[in-house]
């Protein structure tokens, strides 16, 4: 047997071979910065550096994040997934190393006496005992199964990135929900102001009809302005249930109370606005490393696909015990025996859906090289986008801010000309719509501003 183990070695050599181009990551013209208007702190960290820990920061928000992120359905089956692609990665792995089986057999036959053994006149009883291993081996000889394995390799890869894109989402859409809801509390707040200023404008009109100083029309519109007030309130009170609905679903719990504590006007997330140069987020998207990893699997395929082209070589080897009575079974050397045989496989009438096979694993390279590079754009889009947001929503903020205290002095002033006859009721109608209103946007602009910093975080791939 050992004039055949010289085989091995020279197989071994053959796999040295790989069919298939390595990957090369494409050339990416990327921007050297990102052109906003956004003042930066070149030596500060970058966003893309700090967790969602270090960026949301607020107490209360990341108690609820966390929550998320223990409980979210969502992620729990990202994480499945990923077990269950490793397991298959793992067995991926094994398909390089031989495929080894072992029989143990014992067979007793006794033929009749009218058989044709029987009529010969030799023994009627076979015995036959058997210990056995059975190798068989396909040799990577064009390194097709190690591209396949690259392939798996890749997979495995993704749904960890997926389980981050799933991770990103989810905080983000946590800190949304729970903008929207201090939004929300903030604008009721300013609804049941407005409701009690315009109960005592409706109160304050009646009481000048009655000394004859309005007239009863004046009285009618101020009691229509009372009850639009009234109207406001359970608007409000509906979305700030629904909002509460939908933050439940993101921690998986059924619908109910989420308590808090802070206000729209106190929250802050971080105010480091370093971004970073374009190039360095292309390790932090998600989105853009399951591109990179999906042309990176594509890759493998195209070299799996050539290689399926070529000739296969298989070794087959068998060796064992064998003997015809059991007392002589494990009488060494003389129940030895074994086999070896070495094939070589080419498929001929196949090469036509082969070389098919292979020509559209090329193209779905190509495919999987354009997604790439559209991720990068995309990518890029929506880091340029939330800085845009950011900076024309400061300079928003500042004159909005100016705006809503003119408006609400002016009712104040109005408010107090009114009561002193001095003012007539459309002034005081339209003084408390206007700051209403005003009032109203505000609170809207700040989560607006806070979110645009929520869609940075996720824009440059959080963690």
């Amino acid at each position: 047997m050992k004039k055949y183990l010289y085989i091995i070695p020279v197989a071994l050599t053959f796999t040295a071979c790989k069919v298939g181009k390595d990957y090369e990551r494409p050339t990416l013209d990327t921007p050297n910065q990102f052109y906003v208007n956004t003042q930066v702190d070149s030596t500060a960290n970058t966003l893309a550096e700090l967790s969602w820990q270090q960026f949301f920061g607020q107490e209360e928000l990341a108690h609820y994040v966390q929550l998320a992120l223990n409980q979210n359905t969502d992620l729990q089956l990202a994480i499945k997934n990923i077990d269950q692609v490793n397991l298959l990665y793992k067995q991926s792995k094994m398909a390089l190393l031989p495929n080894l089986t072992m029989q143990v057999a014992g067979t007793h036959t006794e033929w009749s006496k009218n058989s044709e053994i029987a009529s010969t006149g030799a023994s009627r009883i076979s015995k036959d005992y058997t210990a056995r291993l059975d190798l068989s081996w396909e040799l990577d000889v064009w390194g097709k199964i190690r591209r396949e394995k690259e392939a798996a390799l890749a997979s495995y890869l993704q749904t960890q990135e997926v389980r981050r894109a799933i991770q990103n989402r989810l905080v983000a859409e946590v800190a949304t929900a729970y903008i929207n809801l201090l939004m929300l509390d903030e604008q009721l707040r300013i609804a049941e102001e407005g409701l009690v200023l315009r109960e005592k404008t409706f109160a304050l009109t009646q009481k000048m009809y009655e000394i004859g100083n309005e007239s009863s029309i004046a009285v009618q519109q101020a009691e229509a302005q009372w009850l639009e007030a009234q109207e406001l309130l359970p608007q409000i009170e509906q979305e700030i249930a629904l909002q509460e609905s939908a933050l439940g679903v993101l921690l998986n719990h059924f619908p109910q109370k989420i308590q808090r504590t802070a206000s729209i006007n106190d929250l802050q997330f971080s105010t480091n606005l370093n971004t970073g140069v374009p190039a360095e987020f292309l390790s932090q998207r998600p989105d853009i490393q399951i591109a990179e990893l999906e042309l990176k699997k594509a890759n493998a395929k195209v070299g799996a696909a050539q290689g399926e082209l070529y000739p296969s070589l298989t070794i087959s080897a068998q060796g064992g015990l064998n003997a015809i009575e059991a007392s002589q079974w494990f009488n060494t050397p003389a129940s030895l025996f074994g086999t070896i045989i070495g094939g070589l496989v080419q498929p001929i009438f196949q090469q036509k859906k082969l070389r098919t096979a292979y020509e559209i694993a090329v193209i779905e390279r190509e495919k999987a090289g354009i997604s790439f590079k559209n991720a990068v754009v995309v990518g890029y889009a929506d880091v340029h986008d939330a800085l845009v947001k950011i900076d024309k929503m400061t300079e928003r903020e500042k004159v909005v801010q100016q705006r809503v205290y003119l408006l609400n002095t002016s009712l104040d002033n109005i408010q107090v000309m009114f009561g002193l006859d001095k003012a007539s009721y459309l002034e005081v109608v339209n003084a408390q719509a206007l700051a209403l209103q005003s009032n109203l946007n505000y609170a809207e602009l700040k989560r607006d501003y806070l979110a645009s910093k929520i869609d940075l975080y996720r824009a440059l791939g959080g963690h």
